[in-house]
């Protein structure tokens, strides 16, 4: 006991010393009854309070930040609200507005048809108005024709084929000696009639007309046969029931004497019903056709009739494809204006008759021949079904 009290007093006498003697006691009392430790707990909570006060703070900080962007979403939201309703009362003004729309729509197709019909009547007139000026140029150019003096007189070959139309003939002869250019040679190539074809031939003693009978080659072959036998320096052609215009063979010479660099030539033609060509119809008056040169409006359809088509002698392309029946003028024209663009000669060459019996034109060969002209022009796209 003594030595307790002993190291007491001692341990009280250094902390007055060190701090005083109130100082001492507190220290003492703190020794002996755990007052540090408490001390030190005290302290961390206290850092700890403070570092939740800090925290606190800036939480506040941030709420008032979301407030304020609460606000003003808010403030958003009630634009948007307020777009909403000016757009519902737009609708409402559309709606009630579609009735007129719907009228005005109506009036606009009405519009677009009537505009669509001045269009079409608009190209009719154009179309007919290039016709009158084919006409009149025609017109002018076979008046001009008629009394132009010719610097040359080259031979006219006129190949003419046919086969049992000799109560057709007659007009076709009489269509090639009534012409008012006399430098002519007529070939009339028999193709294996069986009627009075030669007889009828025979009847015109004229010199300038070779009659040739040949077995029966189509008229393909025959007019090729004509080609082999001709001797003329031009070349013209006329089927057997057409008969041909009395100025074409002049025109035929003066249009080669004002264009020496031409090597083909195609005139207008007059058909005395057009809806009969190809097949039945009737009741259409007589139509001029002249139709512009277009290579490839020619690949795809005839521009000319062969009683229309005239050319140089000796061209290697003038050839007759013998496998064709009623498609021969037509690939022949595509081939002597392969390399260069015919001559179209503003002037009526031949009248073209659909009332004969047994025409070739529209006949069982019709679509075969089509699809092979195609063919060779190289068009490969399908040949409409009869």
């Amino acid at each position: 006991m003594a030595a307790f009290t002993r190291s007491e007093l001692a341990a009280l006498w250094r902390e007055r010393a060190a701090g005083g003697m109130e100082h001492a006691v507190s220290a003492r009392l703190g020794h002996h009854v755990g007052i540090g430790p408490v001390r030190s707990r005290l302290d961390v909570l206290a850092r700890a309070t403070s570092e939740l006060a800090g925290r606190a703070g800036s939480a506040d900080g941030r709420l008032a930040a979301l407030e304020e962007r609460g606000a003003e979403g808010q403030a958003g939201l009630e634009q948007v609200a307020a777009r909403v309703e000016e757009l519902r009362g737009r609708v409402d003004e559309v709606a009630a507005a579609l009735p007129a729309v719907g009228l005005l729509e109506t009036r606009l197709g009405q519009a677009t048809m009537v505009v669509a019909e001045l269009e079409r009547r608009a190209a009719e007139q154009d179309g007919h108005l290039t016709r009158l000026e084919r006409v009149a140029s025609i017109g002018a150019v076979m008046a001009w024709v008629e009394h132009a003096h010719l610097s040359t007189s080259p031979l006219v070959s006129v190949i003419l084929p046919t086969r049992n139309r000799s109560g057709r003939l007659p007009r076709a002869l009489s269509s090639v000696i009534d012409q008012t250019y006399s430098r002519w040679e007529l070939i009339v190539i028999d193709d294996g009639s069986d009627d009075d074809t030669a007889e009828v031939v025979a009847s015109f003693p004229d010199p300038r007309i070779r009659y040739l009978s040949i077995g029966q080659r189509g008229v393909c072959g025959a007019r090729n046969c004509g080609l082999a036998d001709a001797r003329g320096d031009l070349i013209v052609y006329l089927d057997d029931d057409n008969t041909m215009h009395p100025g074409w063979l002049k025109t035929v010479v003066w249009g080669f004497e004002q264009h020496p660099e031409a090597d083909a030539a195609y005139g207008a033609f007059v058909i005395d019903d057009p809806t009969r060509v190809n097949g039945p119809g009737s009741g259409a008056p007589p139509t001029l056709f002249l139709h512009p040169y277009d290579r490839d409006t020619l690949r795809r359809g005839n521009l000319a009739d062969i009683s229309a088509i005239a050319h140089r002698a000796g061209l290697t392309e003038a050839r007759f494809d013998e496998g064709l029946q009623e498609m021969g003028d037509w690939d022949l024209l595509v081939r002597i204006t392969a390399h260069r663009a015919p001559l179209v000669l503003p002037a009526i060459a031949c009248f073209y008759a659909t009332d004969a019996p047994n025409r070739l034109t529209g006949g069982p060969t019709f679509y075969r021949d089509w699809a092979e002209v195609w063919r060779k022009n190289g068009i490969e796209d399908q040949v409409p079904a009869p």
